[in-house]
């Protein structure tokens, strides 16, 4: 993305939405207006750096997201659906916009199985979004192809870089200034 261009007249949520509907617009077989609302939902949560990061004793590590998933099992129905929720975004915006750092980690079929079954099991917990009937279903149905218009989005607005997509946040737990080379890599 350009470092001298200044959005100020929208929101990033609107920015997304303008710019994933555009790329939908243009494909093949363009997706429900839905699937562009909660991505963009997504992508402007996840712009915010802590999203993407945990801190335990002080440190600041990277996500786990096979971990967490699993562990999800153990927890309570509110917990699980936090969780679930998490490991998908989090999977949707890193193979969406920034591939090349996840597959260091494992393949990318692991980590769209892993968002996939997410989605799935949100699901399978009666997760709503605006009340759309089996929503989350559908979007693990449609996952592949959602990181595949992201990716599109990401090239066009040339999201050339993790470090310059993310804002800067501050952890409300411990006032720690979260950059990503603050990182620990798992």
């Amino acid at each position: 993305m350009d470092k001298n261009k200044i959005l100020t007249n929208e929101s990033l949520t609107q920015f997304f939405y303008k710019n994933l509907n555009q790329v939908n617009k243009n494909s093949v077989c363009p997706i429900p207006q839905e699937f562009i609302l909660y991505s963009s939902n997504v992508l402007s949560d996840y712009a915010v750096s802590d999203k993407f990061f945990s801190t335990s004793d002080g440190r600041v590590n990277e996500k786990v997201l096979g971990i967490s998933f699993l562990e999800a099992g153990a927890k309570s129905r509110s917990e699980k659906k936090l969780i679930y929720k998490d490991v998908g975004d989090t999977i949707l915006v890193q193979l969406g916009l920034f591939p090349e750092r996840v597959k260091k980690n494992a393949t990318e079929d692991y980590y769209i199985n892993l968002g996939k079954t997410a989605y799935a099991k949100m699901e399978n917990l009666d997760c709503r979004f605006y009340d759309i009937p089996n929503f989350y279903n559908l979007f693990s149905s449609s996952f592949e192809y959602m990181i595949e218009l992201l990716s599109t989005m990401s090239k066009a607005n040339k999201f050339n870089s993790f470090e310059e997509y993310l804002l800067l946040s501050t952890s409300e737990s411990n006032n720690l200034f979260i950059t990503p080379k603050d990182v620990k890599a798992s």
